[in-house]
């Protein structure tokens, strides 16, 4: 327990985001009434500062190898796919369609596959700002 008490936000779990349907406004379910979600990882935990840390340390390689030591930068939209699908920890997808389960296996590669499909940023934006979202994290007791 940190000597700050309980101002830190618990970011050692994922927080799971129920998927929201854009058109009906309620979240995705399958056939038996199960919602899709997303599990990520908060953007202050531990697996987002190695990830972030590896990105300095490459962006520091580029500009070492560059020979003005300027480097163009990164595309933001990019750069938020790319953290978001290294924040992701799991997943149940449902195709709102058919309601059956969507069975690709959860890995950085097809989430930010996912996250990055054209047409699929509603989609993307629910797991990325919940995983910025550092209420998602707190655990406080209910008040006397």
């Amino acid at each position: 327990m940190s000597k700050f008490g309980s101002l830190a936000a618990d970011v050692s779990a994922p927080f799971r985001v129920e998927i929201i349907d854009p058109v009906t406004d309620k979240p995705i379910t399958d056939k038996d009434g199960n919602p899709a979600w997303i599990a990520v990882w908060s953007t202050d935990s531990p697996r987002a500062r190695e990830f972030n840390k590896a990105r300095r340390k490459d962006l520091q390689l580029r500009v070492m190898r560059s020979r003005t030591g300027r480097v163009e930068a990164d595309d933001a939209l990019e750069s938020n796919i790319a953290t978001c699908a290294a924040l992701t920890d799991s997943w149940y997808l449902v195709d709102p369609a058919t309601c059956e389960k969507i069975d690709v296996e959860c890995t950085a590669e097809n989430a930010a596959e996912l996250y990055s499909e054209p047409g699929l940023f509603w989609l993307f934006v629910q797991p990325f700002s919940a995983a910025g979202d550092m209420a998602n994290f707190m655990q406080r007791g209910s008040k006397p």
